[in-house]
């Protein structure tokens, strides 16, 4: 269980469930694979392989897990059936369908194709770290985070959480950081891959990569009232990472002798102790900024 593209979220208000009432609600929400005529599907699952368990609680830490499974059912091939049979009919009948008849036949047409489509899953990880106020959820984009932590909050009663850095701005404090090397976190470095955006339109980009971190054409962009929005970044050489104005940390490569102690031990949940330790490190320090930043 090592999370690759993180989702950060921060308490406000004590996270208070016991395990035990966790442990309940997720299996009365537990996943079921897709049926015929289903598009989708999503239920918590067992965190760990090995067990039956929804919720786990390592080192003060509470893991949880859940599984989505979505037909593929591209809308270029239902429009294609769609235009066959409305063609048939005007060719059959003389006339071109009304509006409901097409939503009629397009729904129809869905239903006949949905038990043929094939399907993707994906698991979707979190630990929820009430010492320290966060909630961690592995997933890429906002949307898929944001179907987990809606799914828990109904399943478990409530779930008072913010993204993290939500009241301040990201790409400030990215650009502070390459300005101001000092006031960084001391353990972070720069890595040779920048982007940076135009404040008064964010479709305007530049892109650095492999370049030095001094180049003039970085100073240039940022004169011109660029700031930056995504960083990479190595912590500690424990992990190397990307974090962009969100505050959400993509792309995260833990380094090897991370990796080989975790190997260590056949158990999974000492993987997810190593991982977790070394991300809630890094996540507490950028929240610590963030702090800074707002005041």
């Amino acid at each position: 269980m090592w999370f690759k593209n993180i989702q950060v979220y921060t308490f406000n208000d004590a996270f208070t469930h016991s395990e035990g009432h966790i442990e309940t609600q997720l299996s009365q929400n537990a996943f079921h694979p897709l049926t015929a005529l289903q598009e989708s599907s999503f239920g918590f699952v067992p965190c760990f392989k090995d067990s039956e368990l929804y919720v786990e609680s390592i080192a003060g830490k509470l893991f949880i897990s859940a599984q989505i499974q979505e037909k593929i059912l591209p809308a270029s091939v239902v429009n294609d059936h769609l235009n066959e049979k409305l063609d048939q009919i005007e060719l059959d009948e003389g006339r071109r369908p009304t509006k409901k008849e097409r939503e009629e036949i397009k729904e129809a047409i869905r239903a006949e194709l949905l038990p043929k489509a094939f399907h993707k899953t994906k698991t979707v990880s979190a630990w929820i770290d009430s010492n320290n106020g966060l909630m961690v959820v592995n997933a890429a984009s906002e949307k898929t985070a944001d179907e987990f932590t809606s799914a828990l909050r109904e399943a478990i009663g409530s779930l008072s959480i913010v993204p993290l850095g939500s009241n301040a701005s990201g790409a400030d404090l990215l650009t502070q950081w390459y300005v101001e090397p000092e006031s960084r976190p001391e353990d972070f470095s720069l890595e040779a891959d920048l982007e940076l955006t135009l404040l008064q339109d964010p479709t305007v980009k530049a892109r650095y990569k492999n370049l030095d971190l001094n180049a003039p054409e970085i100073n240039l962009s940022l004169e011109a009232g660029m700031r930056i929005c995504q960083m990479a970044l190595n912590f500690e050489e424990q992990c190397q990472f990307v974090l962009n104005e969100k505050f959400q940390i993509k792309r995260i490569k833990y380094q090897d002798t991370l990796i080989e102690k975790a190997q260590d031990s056949e158990d999974p949940r000492s993987d997810a102790l190593l991982m977790c330790d070394t991300v809630t490190q890094l996540i507490v320090k950028i929240k610590a900024q963030i702090k800074h930043e707002a005041v």
